[in-house]
């Protein structure tokens, strides 16, 4: 079984450094670019099912890909993004002036930060995780590609690099990049 994610492409909040969270926003005309520029690296793979989170900017990113590879994609809730809870849909920068304890800690040690309404990192993880396994239950021995968000991806590789979740920020993944994770890693 294989297993490669891919983030979604560019929304205007990856722009403006905000945090879009589970709003319903779409790809900018960069972030089709970047799923269509996709298609190339992935139709060198054998792709045998597409999943994606349900919010649009996956979606949008998903439907790209699967009509190149002829793969409808199945919507799946465990590959949504953080919730972001009172963060959500605030700038990096607004976060920082209206929560500064949080923001250093979300800077620091991201793992540790708890805040009302908002998912932590570990929670996400086992999210993301049990959607590994529901997946993995119903297309065993498939190749996969899931469509996804940053957080997601991150705290994923995380795991598979069997690294502690406040490393969060130290994980690089651009809109529209594709990362191959081993199946035996995800177990």
């Amino acid at each position: 079984m294989k297993w490669y994610f891919i983030r979604h492409g560019e929304i205007e909040s990856n722009i403006k450094k905000v945090y879009a969270g589970w709003n319903d926003e779409g790809l900018t005309s960069t972030g089709v670019r970047q799923a269509v520029d996709a298609v190339r690296e992935l139709s060198n793979y054998k792709i045998e099912v597409v999943c994606c989170s349900p919010l649009r900017r996956t979606v949008q990113t998903a439907e790209i890909i699967g009509d190149v590879l002829h793969k409808k994609p199945l919507l799946a809730e465990s590959f949504k993004e953080l919730k972001m809870g009172p963060w959500e849909g605030l700038s990096e920068s607004k976060v920082a002036e209206d929560y500064p304890d949080a923001w250093d800690l979300w800077n620091s040690r991201p793992a540790d930060l708890v805040l009302e309404g908002r998912e932590t990192l570990s929670e996400l993880q086992a999210r993301a995780l049990k959607g590994v396994a529901q997946i993995r239950e119903e297309y065993y021995g498939k190749s996969i590609l899931v469509v996804s968000h940053v957080a997601v991806i991150r705290v994923l590789l995380l795991y598979c690099r069997g690294m502690n979740l406040n490393f969060y920020k130290t994980v690089s993944v651009a809109n529209g990049q594709v990362f191959e994770m081993a199946e035996e890693l995800l177990q």
